[in-house]
């Protein structure tokens, strides 16, 4: 079995001849031989191949010393057979999206104090979600479907999040978003940038005698949390015969964890302390590319 330590940083293009000469003596102190590194993306992620059991566990304390002092992503991968993988499921809010969805809905209302708090909480895992979900969508109730279309003219989709996706289809993977949000922005941003499938909650919504739609204020059938994402992913899995190995997930939040527990890579896209005690990979300084570098992809390989 082969290791690559993937080292990334899209924000500033920094990675050096510094950087790498430095990482190359300490990968050739710790395995008792010179290996070259693989540019993925100039100034922006390089990898270098290791033989599992060839490298000792002072490197991985070395790494996480220079994460912290050059701000540069380093993470360990492990690969079976196939390094590029099958299926991909991807959380939304904060992760292929810049924002949470509920945050700014509430801010259309003057809630956002209130519904950002509740986010905040169940997205460190000291919530939980069902209520969360419950509490935040009552916010919104008496109001127009028109904040919703408000919301999907003015959302931002995270750097990476279109290329990511473009290239796993076109590569022969699936795509899936998996949402603790709703349908409306989901199914949008599915015809926006091509994911096979989308999962998540709906809202339900009335017609008044004005003729004009309102949010009551509660969820329509049972509430997607992070059960149903792992429910979602062995669906996947077994509808495309796959295996766990041949899957990537990512996501930000507690909601994520048990998807990303079971994945044959679990990403933590700018994450909150629960969800990283338990992800195989950090990126907080990387953007969505990071999840096709990971996988070996470089800039040449990615459809823009």
């Amino acid at each position: 079995m082969k290791d690559y330590l993937l080292i990334s940083n899209t924000k500033e293009n920094k990675i050096s001849d510094f950087y790498l000469n430095l990482l190359s003596s300490h990968i050739e102190k710790s395995t008792n031989e010179k290996i070259s590194f693989r540019e993925l993306s100039f100034r922006k992620a390089y990898e270098w191949g290791l033989v599992s059991n060839k490298y000792d566990t002072k490197l991985k304390k070395i790494m996480s010393n220079f994460q912290s002092k050059y701000g540069i992503d380093c993470n360990f991968i492990k690969t079976f057979d196939k390094r590029k993988k099958k299926l991909l499921v991807a959380d939304m809010d904060s992760t292929i999206i810049k924002e949470e969805s509920l945050n700014e809905l509430a801010r259309h209302i003057g809630k956002e104090e209130e519904v950002s708090f509740i986010t905040n909480e169940a997205m460190n895992g000291r919530l939980e979600f069902k209520k969360a979900l419950i509490d935040r969508v009552a916010t919104l109730k008496g109001n127009s479907t028109d904040i919703l279309e408000t919301l999907k003219k003015s959302v931002n989709i995270n750097e990476g999040a279109k290329e990511l996706v473009k290239t796993m289809n076109d590569n022969g993977s699936k795509t899936v978003l998996v949402s603790g949000g709703f349908t409306f922005l989901t199914d949008y941003l599915k015809d926006l940038l091509g994911f096979n499938h989308t999962h998540a909650n709906t809202l339900q919504i009335i017609k008044k005698k004005s003729k004009k739609f309102e949010i009551t204020g509660k969820v329509v059938g049972s509430i997607l949390d992070k059960k149903a994402k792992l429910t979602y992913l062995s669906k996947y899995v077994k509808e495309y015969n796959l295996n766990y190995n041949d899957t990537i997930c990512v996501g930000d939040g507690a909601n994520d964890i048990e998807m990303i527990k079971h994945a044959g890579l679990g990403v933590s896209f700018y994450g909150k302390a629960a969800l990283n005690k338990v992800a195989d990979v950090h990126f907080n300084n990387t953007n969505l590319l990071g999840l096709l570098y990971a996988q070996g992809y470089s800039d040449n390989d990615i459809f823009k």
